[in-house]
């Protein structure tokens, strides 16, 4: 009888139980679950992703891993322009037209750069090109300098930066850039035919150096406005009160005192046709002597003083000639690599490469 009762009791006890919402305990569980399969999920198709079959190449086959240089270089020139634009680049557009972001630029110049090296590293093999022991030695010095000051800790470990991987991958572009600078020495360029053609006048180059104090303020809004008149006559009395020191000393930084925010001293250069100075200012300076001092000069922006340094420095001229000639060369070069590129064979595995996203590949977390 009493067994009985207990039997009942406790048969009403689980149906009781069993009245409860079953879903009220399992639905956070079910969420959790489904959260974990699905970040478990991902994380397996990135690894599948990460070792995936990039590109082949002379039937060799590349993984990230393999090419992780290449994209970090180009990861990380991309990702310094974040600090021009204040913010992740990747997803800023490029092309509007083409549709095209900055992350979708940087990956198909990570890829040719890829192909670009590796081409022509084994087009370089091919033709008997070794490395000599004085690149050798050259290449265990970058890569030291690039594992211990270079690239942090967490770069290293991410892209697996060892010092056979980093070795490997210097003597390839090592090598190649001998193998394409012989090239390049090979072709007919008339470096003097290209000198000829840039004018020296053009690019005649003034250095000077200044002591300036602005007229020009920033408004509440942003906005760059005059100083008042009383204002600039303050500034006007502040810089003359340094004038007759510019004339006999021959630092002029030490002339600012290191609490002083209105008066500043700069080293600058310009030439004719580049110049952000007003053309009337520009004509003044373009007519002093070597070593000479301006008199308080009032341009636009504000007073200045100014002393010639060089009336004709070759600095941006001879620029302009490098970038020409080096422009020439890139050029012709292109042609050969392209003809390089014909003889070798290659394929790209384009799902796999679209699927990657720059900006997330190769820099640290």
């Amino acid at each position: 009888m009493n067994n009985s009762k207990k039997l009942k009791q406790k048969k009403v006890k689980k149906e009781k139980l069993s009245e409860k919402p079953i879903t009220s305990v399992s639905k956070p569980w079910l969420i959790t679950s489904i959260v974990l399969v699905v970040i478990l999920i991902g994380a397996l198709l990135f690894d599948q992703l990460y070792e995936a079959t990039l590109m082949k190449i002379d039937d060799k086959k590349y993984q990230m891993n393999d090419l992780s240089y290449y994209f970090n270089t180009v990861e990380t020139s991309y990702d310094s322009y974040s600090q021009i634009f204040g913010g992740s680049v990747w997803n800023m557009t490029y092309d509007e037209k083409a549709g095209t972001t900055f992350s979708d630029v940087a990956r198909d110049e990570a890829v040719n750069q890829s192909l670009y090296y590796e081409i022509l590293n084994n087009e370089a093999l091919n033709q008997g090109y070794t490395l000599t022991e004085e690149e050798k030695t050259t290449v265990s010095t970058n890569v030291d300098s690039l594992l211990k000051e270079q690239y942090s800790a967490a770069v290293i470990k991410k892209n697996h930066f060892t010092k056979a991987y980093l070795t490997d991958i210097l003597n390839k572009t090592t090598l190649v850039e001998r193998f394409r600078q012989d090239k390049i020495d090979a072709l007919d360029i008339d470096d003097a035919a290209i000198k000829a053609g840039i004018s020296v006048e053009d690019y005649r180059q003034y250095d000077i150096e200044y002591i300036k104090i602005s007229t020009q303020t920033t408004d509440e809004d942003g906005n760059t406005v005059d100083l008042s008149d009383t204002e600039k006559t303050a500034a006007y009395d502040k810089i003359s009160a340094i004038y007759d020191k510019t004339k006999t000393t021959k630092d002029w930084s030490t002339l600012i005192p290191t609490d002083e925010t209105d008066l500043i001293y700069k080293e600058d250069s310009f030439i004719t046709t580049d110049t952000t100075f007003s053309d009337d200012f520009k004509k003044m300076m373009m007519a002093m002597e070597n070593s000479s001092i301006s008199e308080i000069y009032k341009d636009t922006t504000g007073y200045y003083i100014v002393r010639m340094v060089n009336n004709n420095s070759s600095e941006s001229y001879d620029s302009a000639v490098e970038k020409a000639i080096t422009d020439a060369e890139n050029t012709a070069f292109d042609d050969v690599y392209a003809k390089i590129k014909a003889n070798h064979t290659y394929k790209l595995n384009e799902g796999a490469i679209k699927s990657l996203k720059m900006g997330t590949l190769t820099l640290a977390d």
